[in-house]
């Protein structure tokens, strides 16, 4: 039932929201169906009359948009547009993706910085105790020697070599081993679905003292390429500062932000002897002007990388063209060719759920009587999952924890 005697929410601030992440009315009424029976749906007329302001919705009716629109009830009742902690400014995206993004990723982004602001804020205010061997460094040169010192650094701060690669099973194997140690950082790595043919990831600093990392779950190259993204973001946590990056595309002249994390991300999963040695056992150690993916996928399952990898690699061998990697991502994104998942049987809703906000979040949330400290509706927001239901997931978690030490 809706009432048109008070107007106690702004209009203009509901427009706005829905506005801020690409969403149509029709957007708003389809996602708001799928939200399940704690949520009242919302049909597009409703919203045309509650924008204008001729009417008025109900409470739950704001509680579904808000978890539509990404962004807390207490919005709506605002005389004026709120300023945002940290806006979405899409440092380091590419020009024609420019308030271009779709839905997911602009309700993803809004997601992954409000969980940033609220693991900021939850350190702070509880005074908990949080660490990161890691500072920025905002002065590059871009240049290939620039790159090796900090690959060599990395790869010895992390405790990678070629031997690594022996303990790995599969891509997935590879990904979670690469994640645990840069979380062991004091890096948040959280793993969410963003539109494919979008972007593939996000970094931010909160505070110069908190890095936080986004990575693609829905990678059209499944777990091999959410390890160079994961890495390629890593890039841009050692060498930026505040503010939100996404976006990367293919090596580019020049220096800059973008080409050096390719160009990291790629090295650091990938030497150049050991892509050779691969190269002669197959007899491919030659320049090829097209390379076709039958034959990179040849290359790069014994090693668990990705096509990217492969591709920039063989260009900056000089062993393919010059706008190699370019011209092949915007093949891949375009065909989306790639599979989903790795092997194995379906992850249980705990298991998704540590995916999602990986061990750093999930290291401070389930120590023994935090979840007694934190609102039960912080929680449950933050986790995205009913409150009975999060003593279950906490308890299981600190298991998980524990056993990664």
């Amino acid at each position: 039932m809706e009432t048109t005697t008070t107007t106690w929410i702004n209009s203009s601030v509901l427009r706005w929201a829905r506005k801020r992440i690409g969403l149509s009315l029709e957007d708003v009424q389809k996602q708001s169906k799928k939200l399940g029976s704690y949520y009242s749906p919302v049909e597009v007329r409703q919203l045309q009359q509650w924008e204008s302001g001729s009417s008025q919705p109900e409470l739950e009716h704001l509680e579904a948009l808000a978890e539509v629109y990404v962004c807390p009830v207490g919005y709506f009742f605002l005389k004026e547009i709120p300023k945002e902690t940290i806006p979405l400014s899409f440092r380091g995206l590419s020009p024609e993706k420019q308030d271009k993004l779709k839905p997911l990723s602009q309700q993803t982004l809004h997601r992954f910085l409000d969980l940033a602001d609220w693991t900021t804020l939850l350190i702070e205010e509880e005074k908990l105790e949080w660490n990161t061997t890691l500072r920025p460094k905002t002065q590059l040169r871009g240049d290939i020697n620039e790159v090796e010192s900090f690959v060599q650094q990395e790869r010895k701060r992390l405790g990678f070599t070629s031997d690594v690669r022996k303990e790995w099973a599969d891509a997935d194997d590879a990904f979670a081993w690469w994640r645990i140690r840069i979380e062991e950082q004091g890096v948040f790595c959280f793993q969410m679905k963003l539109e494919i043919g979008d972007i593939r990831g996000a970094s931010v600093w909160f505070k110069s003292r908190y890095p936080f990392i986004l990575v693609n779950h829905q990678d059209v190259e499944s777990a091999a390429g959410r390890i160079f993204t994961l890495l390629h973001e890593y890039a841009h946590i050692l060498t930026g500062g505040e503010g939100l990056v996404c976006d990367f595309r293919g090596l580019q002249p020049g220096s800059g932000p973008e080409p050096f994390a390719n160009r990291f991300a790629a090295r650091m999963l990938l030497s150049f002897e050991e892509l050779q040695r691969r190269l002669r056992e197959l007899g491919k150690l030659e320049y090829n002007q097209r390379w076709s993916d039958n034959l990179l996928d040849d290359l790069r399952r014994p090693l668990f990388v990705s096509r990217d990898v492969i591709a920039i690699a063989l260009q900056e061998m000089n062993l393919a063209p010059s706008n190699f990697y370019n011209t092949k991502r915007a093949l891949w994104e375009k065909r989306k060719l790639f599979g989903r998942g790795g092997g194995g049987g379906r992850p249980t809703n705990n298991e998704l759920k540590l995916r999602e906000i990986g061990y750093s979040l999930t290291r401070l949330l389930a120590k023994p009587g935090r979840e007694r400290a934190l609102p039960a509706d912080d929680l449950s927001s933050v986790l995205g999952m009913k409150v009975e239901k999060i003593p279950e997931f906490l308890s299981w978690a600190q298991s998980q924890v524990h056993a990664k030490g």
